[in-house]
């Protein structure tokens, strides 16, 4: 692949939240997974596991289940509203654990306590990380074949994953990383200021030569601006598909 091609990829790449009710053929998941197994990882452990969940009826279970810890998560957290609003039209699921046996496989010292809490918080780093690059490819795979994809975090959240093993027969040793949800982007007039939060920053702004440049770090008011809006009129947008009042925002 050259590199405008690679990086068109990269653009098209985004999260898709509405989806038309057509699921992804089995053929074409499986040439995602295939790239999604190709990914490197800590000491070649591949600690990925994926369970494709299609059937209706385990779909259905599993979007209950993703509802439910929402609902959860408002309860505690009012402000976190932008949440997976639309999980009713997706029809194909991803779900991507982390075996956490292999991390036994990673570097480790038994010489002090402070030497082995400090290689188990990297060993638990580079599993994540190993998982994480896979998904990325597995993404950006499904990009290719002309599908969407939305990352579920949520499905990790203690509250929904004890559920999901319970529910889809997962062993206790995999932790449940994310849930990917796939599917065709249903067509439609996209919110202009939705959008901008995907443009990456300028590439000057975030490369730094030899060392850190402290002259593009982001204030704290930078920081505020992204941290402190209300997420519910976010959350709004993707419930009814109009455009959200920016003079109420926080």
């Amino acid at each position: 692949m050259d590199y405008d091609s690679l990086l068109l990829l990269s653009k098209n790449c985004r999260t898709v939240r509405r989806y038309n009710p057509e699921p992804i053929p089995m053929e074409s998941l499986m040439k995602a997974l295939e790239v999604a197994r190709w990914a490197p990882s800590g000491d070649n452990t591949q600690p990925w596991e994926f369970i494709i969940v299609k059937d209706p009826d385990q779909a259905q279970q599993l979007r209950d289940i993703l509802a439910e810890g929402e609902e959860q998560i408002r309860e505690r957290c009012p402000r976190f509203t932008f949440i997976h609003t639309k999980l009713q039209e997706m029809s194909t699921f991803i779900l991507v654990c982390a075996d956490t046996r292999f991390k036994l496989a990673y570097p480790r010292s038994p010489e002090n306590d402070d030497l082995y809490a400090m290689y188990e918080e990297n060993s638990e780093r580079i599993m994540l990380e190993s998982v994480s690059i896979a998904v990325t490819y597995l993404r950006l795979a499904i990009t290719s074949l002309g599908f969407g994809s939305v990352w579920i975090s949520g499905a990790a959240e203690d509250i929904t994953s004890e559920k999901i093993k319970k529910a889809f027969d997962i062993p206790q040793d995999l932790r449940i990383f994310c849930c990917i949800a796939a599917g065709c982007p249903a067509k439609g007039p996209q919110n202009p200021l939705i959008p901008s939060g995907r443009r990456p920053r300028p590439l000057e702004s975030v490369a730094h030569i030899d060392k850190f440049d402290t002259s593009k770090w982001r204030t704290s008011e930078d920081v505020a601006k992204h941290t402190s809006t209300d997420r519910s009129f976010h959350a709004q947008f993707y419930k009814t598909g109009t455009t959200y009042d920016t003079s109420k925002q926080k």
